[in-house]
């Protein structure tokens, strides 16, 4: 590839990093603002300590791929290529948490709330798929950046 082709393809990764996180953050901020009792929540009025280190989890972690993953790939997009090393971690706090909140929930109750994600099908957007392919978008950014 010449040197015009690699700038190119370099701008186009820039651009998609970017445009990925606008879509990334609306619809997260979407989904949170249409589901408010769900997400915007304060864990410290749980008694149970253990559910509420799980629910302060989740916080962080619904925060974190929303706001935080958004801004790595805005900043990425303009430029600052070395910040991309953050993406997998702001990310991976999202399904994390829910795993923890999953399994905080069967131990106490003996049910898992799974269904959620057969009854509103955008959750499986927002709890596996995007957080794939922001995984994917990092693997491939991390290619011509980082290594």
């Amino acid at each position: 590839m010449t040197n015009t082709n690699t700038k190119r393809l370099r701008t186009r990764f820039e651009y998609m990093a970017s445009t990925f996180g606008v879509v990334v953050f609306a619809i997260y901020w979407g989904v949170i603002t249409t589901y408010s009792s769900f997400y915007l929540i304060n864990p410290f009025t749980q008694e149970d300590p253990v559910r509420m280190a799980s629910t302060a989890l989740l916080v962080l972690g619904w925060i974190s791929i929303s706001t935080v993953a958004p801004i790595v790939l805005f900043q990425f997009g303009s430029g600052m290529y070395r910040i991309i090393a953050l993406l997998p971690y702001s990310v991976a706090l999202w399904p994390i948490s829910i795993f923890v909140s999953q399994i905080v929930n069967i131990a106490q109750t003996g049910q898992n709330y799974l269904n959620y994600l057969v009854e509103t099908p955008l959750f499986l957007a927002t709890d596996l798929v995007i957080p794939i392919a922001l995984f994917s978008l990092w693997l491939r950014l991390r290619l011509d950046h980082l290594d």
